[in-house]
């Protein structure tokens, strides 16, 4: 009994400091009474333009239960996701180069640095790995594959694109960490040198070379690795590299923060935009596709990217669904979408993919 209690005793010790580890560290001390003068941040958190966040007065805990146990079989892919192996090593073009890896994560490849952004390599969402697995076919790529990183760019600090096994792996291949405000403490919680790290507020940028410089932009959502939420900053990007611009939306329900965006530094060649895990109970943190469609025209985009689909089950639609209501709504709008296999380089101003490689349950 001694033994058996001991053994348990020991799962759960590791288990929970495991968790600690994974969780990260929220800003305290000085870097805290910074933040506290940021005009975004009141009443002990950071702040959206417009609200955002599910009500929890107004959505039934049980009526939610119910919808997850009741999810259709479609949520997931019946067969593993179709995907290309590329030699990200030796990607060349004279225009910047996207490469999706599924979910959020993405590569871009400029004339003078590879960005990797929101990178989740290890095959789950989550602090646990039996927590939100990997859809099969979407996790092919793993770090080892990926060249040399010159930014690392996190949108927020949520388990699917904060990934800590990834980041982890990442440590001493990254000679640049840019982050929204206060995720840069996770970053130093979990060994990165501080000096390779840069927090962005929002309309903050950085120049990181003559053709390359990157703005945070506002994205309406929230943060939270734990019970403390909104104690890191949230974002979207703009990316403008080799005479191009790219807009990254992050996660993001629908807000008026698209239009002044799209005033402020469109049109762009490029949006990477967030379409699923989507569910009119939090339609003010994630869009549906036809709002996604219509950030689009509000930003000037002239090709959608869609992302935050593909890889992992957050929400109770079925897996493919995103993807063909965007092309539906972007038809109608008006607006090419693009729609590469995991892992196939898109090359910013070729022709659109839209090969239907997602048309099966």
């Amino acid at each position: 009994m001694w033994i058996i209690a001991t053994l348990v005793l020991s799962v759960f010790l590791a288990a929970g400091c495991h968790l600690l580890k994974v969780t990260g560290k929220v800003p305290s001390g000085a870097e805290l009474a910074k933040i506290k003068s940021l005009p975004n941040y009141r009443n002990g958190e950071f702040q959206n333009i417009d609200s955002a966040g599910i009500e929890l007065g107004k959505v039934n805990p049980f009526t939610v239960i119910r919808d997850m146990m009741n999810r259709p079989k479609t949520v997931r892919p019946s067969r593993p996701l179709p995907a290309i192996i590329a030699d990200l090593k030796s990607l060349r073009a004279g225009e910047p180069i996207v490469v999706w890896f599924g979910h959020s994560s993405f590569l871009v490849k400029t004339s003078g640095a590879n960005i990797l952004v929101d990178p989740d390599f290890s095959g789950y969402a989550g602090p646990y790995s039996w927590m939100v697995p990997a859809f099969k076919g979407s996790d092919i790529y793993h770090v080892g594959d990926l060249p040399e990183i010159d930014i690392l760019l996190i949108s927020h600090d949520h388990y699917d694109h904060l990934d800590y096994e990834t980041i982890r792996k990442l440590k001493g291949k990254v000679k640049r960490v840019v982050v929204p405000v206060g995720v840069g403490s996770h970053f130093v919680y979990w060994g990165y040198d501080p000096n390779i790290i840069t927090e962005l507020n929002w309309n903050e940028a950085v120049r990181l070379s003559e053709t390359l410089r990157i703005t945070a932009t506002p994205a309406r959502h929230e943060s939270g690795r734990s019970l403390k939420l909104k104690k890191t900053l949230w974002a979207s990007y703009v990316i403008e590299a080799d005479g191009k611009k790219i807009y990254y939306s992050g996660d993001s329900g629908y807000g008026r923060h698209f239009k002044t965006i799209g005033k402020t530094f469109g049109p762009f060649d490029l949006a990477l935009m967030e379409c699923g895990q989507y569910n009119i109970k939090w339609i003010t943190n994630h869009m549906l596709p036809v709002q996604t469609a219509q950030a689009a025209v509000d930003l000037r985009a002239k090709v959608i990217l869609p992302v935050h689909w593909a890889k992992f089950i957050e929400a109770y639609h079925p897996w493919n669904e995103p993807v063909k209501k965007l092309l539906i709504a972007a038809d109608s709008l008006k607006i090419a979408v693009t729609v590469p296999e995991i892992g196939e380089p898109y090359i910013l101003g070729s022709q659109v993919m839209t090969k239907p490689w997602w048309d099966f349950d």
